[in-house]
């Protein structure tokens, strides 16, 4: 398997993981979830996951360390959005 494959599914395999974090928080009515970078995920995929948030005008990154973030949005921005 070549390193652009192996890239692109732990990309894949973490933005999987972050929507479902984010549709539980949702579930619960919160408006922000707490992610973690894994072990095993890449860390340039992580970055582009984050990046790909920031541009997000009713989204909030803010970092708490190289494998943690807060994501936090507008749900009524959200909704507009959508």
């Amino acid at each position: 398997m070549s390193a652009s494959t192996k890239r692109q599914q732990s990309y894949q395999s973490l933005t999987r993981r972050i929507q479902q974090q984010i549709a539980r928080a949702r579930d619960r009515e919160q408006c922000e979830v707490t992610i973690f970078r894994m072990d095993d995920d890449d860390p340039s995929a992580w970055e582009r996951i984050l990046g790909e948030f920031d541009e997000l005008d009713y989204v909030t990154v803010t970092r708490g360390g190289p494998a943690e973030a807060l994501i936090a949005w507008d749900p009524t921005e959200a909704e507009a959005a959508s």
